[in-house]
């Protein structure tokens, strides 16, 4: 647990007095670290902490993370209103998440899954949803206002609705992308 906390602290560009500072001013890190301690808590299988601390992260932050959603090191929540991830989500490593994203089921099983499984590297910006047991690759950037309900294959660029491929990614994380 306290690897992933260091590395979603790297992934934040914070330093000390930034970190203190953040405890005022409600620093998405925080979130972060609420969603951290409660799925170890959620793992350890210890009764109404998990939840307690899934109530805190709504009230503070306008955000629903279940503790029993998987997210790899690196996690970093540029806004916090809004998001929304299910309970059987699967995310990787060096996931960046913007404002009013939806990361959750429907009503159907495919391979044992009802939700999402997303790969390292990937980007969701403003109000995207991202629906159902799909698949999304590694290096993917899924634009503002999409709506992703068939699988991603790596290194692209999506956008729209439903989601189509936009462009192929080169470089290893979706943001860095979008400056060139």
């Amino acid at each position: 647990m306290f690897k992933k906390i260091k590395s979603d602290y790297r992934a934040y560009k914070l330093n000390s007095y930034h970190l203190i500072i953040g405890i005022f001013t409600m620093n998405t890190f925080y979130l972060v670290l609420l969603y951290r301690i409660s799925h170890q808590l959620f793992i350890l299988n210890i009764p109404l902490l998990p939840s307690i601390l899934r109530s805190i992260s709504l009230i503070i932050f306008g955000a629903d993370i279940s503790p029993a959603a998987v997210i790899g090191e690196g996690f970093r929540v540029a806004h916090s209103f809004g998001i929304v991830i299910g309970s059987d989500v699967v995310i990787g490593k060096n996931f960046q998440i913007f404002q009013c994203v939806t990361i959750g089921g429907k009503d159907f099983e495919r391979n044992g899954r009802t939700m999402p499984l997303i790969g390292d590297n990937v980007t969701v910006f403003t109000s995207s949803s991202i629906l159902g047991p799909i698949f999304i690759g590694d290096n993917v950037s899924i634009g503002a206002n999409s709506l992703v309900i068939k699988d991603i294959p790596d290194s692209v660029s999506v956008g729209g609705v439903p989601a189509k491929i936009l462009r192929r990614i080169d470089y290893p994380h979706s943001l860095k992308s979008l400056q060139k």
